[in-house]
């Protein structure tokens, strides 16, 4: 009599295990370059580098995108000049030597007040030029790279405003101011007749 072998079944292909440490490596390159691209954008008002960063990239134009609006809103903290370094800050000034005249009269009658705001094209480009208008007084400021000072006369409670002469460059021009409170990036302005209203507080 023969004995038959017991019938086995066939062996099944079992899926390989995922690999944790492929996985990890993955989501490590994700949330790498997504820390990347934060800390490369935020960079430049952290250590007043002047190199140009990369231009993010710019969505089509869409029947869907709302309108900009042409005049945008933010409020800084401005530190106040003392009345004795008026004389010498207003000399460097942008303003005509009536003007200037006219304002350290109201600094000495203590009806005016000089803040600091130094500005800079955050693109870090150079030749942007924008108007800074407040109390009725402009002054003409090319943009560059580096923080220029610019002296602003402000009342009580001031309003400076903001506009740009030159065509912004793509994607847009952002102007980068030093606050009592450290760098900020404006709103941006993309076309000519945008304008950015700030809202000024003097300590």
């Amino acid at each position: 009599m023969t004995v038959q072998p017991d019938p086995r079944p066939e062996p099944r292909p079992q899926p390989l295990p995922a690999d944790p440490a492929s996985r990890s490596r993955a989501l490590w390159g994700g949330g790498g370059l997504i820390a990347a691209l934060t800390v490369g954008a935020g960079a430049f008002f952290y250590t007043h580098n002047t190199a140009t960063p990369l231009a993010p990239a710019v969505a089509p134009p869409s029947q869907n995108v709302p309108a900009v609006p042409a005049a945008q809103t933010a409020a800084v903290q401005l530190s106040m000049l003392p009345p004795t370094k008026a004389p010498a800050a207003l000399a460097k000034s942008g303003f005509s030597p009536a003007d200037r005249a006219r304002i350290l009269a109201a600094v000495k009658d203590g009806k005016m007040r000089l803040v600091e705001m130094p500005v800079l094209d955050a693109s870090g480009a150079v030749g942007q030029t924008i108007d800074v208008t407040v109390s009725g007084l402009t002054q003409r400021v090319i943009l560059n790279g580096r923080f220029q000072h610019l002296i602003i006369p402000i009342v009580e409670a001031g309003q400076i405003l903001i506009a740009p002469v030159s065509i912004p460059h793509a994607p847009a021009l952002i102007v980068g101011a030093l606050t009592a409170l450290g760098p900020e990036a404006l709103p941006a302005l993309t076309t000519l007749d945008q304008r950015v209203l700030l809202n000024v507080i003097v300590q």
